[in-house]
């Protein structure tokens, strides 16, 4: 009997530990990705997309550290996409096989609204897919002034963030157990 007993606290403690991870990576990424846009949208209102884009390279890591507050020693976390505008933002080999299979679909199409991924080593890494809205068309999308693609450019030579759609899959955002 105390040998059931054990067995069932100690399930019920690897459950508990899962679901724990997902709900505060899910809260993490929900943080990271609600203090950028609001960052991101007010520069963008406040001095135009031009300025944005200088804006968000220089920013984008401190404003992702402050969301993150005191979880920065639990998580890693970052974005990731199959067309990355900062190449420090490529995928890593466990991504490759999502990145794939999103690649092209619009939010509609898309049931899951989050990925669980458990690394080679144990560790399990929570994804949440980004799609385009329709401020992210100023940078990301067809129709890019020339002033935005000239600072786009300057910034990031490498460039291969542009051409999307309103709606369509954009990338991850991804939260990953240290």
């Amino acid at each position: 009997m105390k040998f059931i007993l054990i067995v069932l606290v100690t399930l019920n403690f690897a459950f508990a530990q899962k679901d724990n991870f997902e709900n505060e990576a899910k809260a993490l990424a929900t943080d990271l990705k609600m203090s950028l846009m609001k960052n991101l949208s007010d520069k963008i209102s406040k001095d135009g997309p031009v300025e944005a884009i200088p804006f968000c390279h220089a920013n984008v890591k401190p404003i992702a550290k402050e969301a993150a507050k005191d979880r920065i020693s639990k998580f890693e976390f970052g974005r990731t996409s199959h067309k990355v505008r900062n190449e420090a933002n490529g995928p890593q080999p466990w991504a490759l096989k999502y990145l794939k299979e999103f690649e092209g679909k619009k939010k509609d199409e898309v049931s899951q609204t989050s990925i669980v991924h458990r690394l080679e080593n144990g560790k399990r890494v929570y994804m949440e897919p980004l799609f385009v809205e329709a401020k992210c068309l100023l940078c990301h999308g067809n129709n890019i002034s020339e002033n935005v693609i000239n600072k786009i450019q300057d910034l990031y030579p490498k460039d291969k963030a542009i051409g999307f759609q309103l709606g369509e899959f954009r990338g991850f955002i991804w939260v990953r157990e240290k």
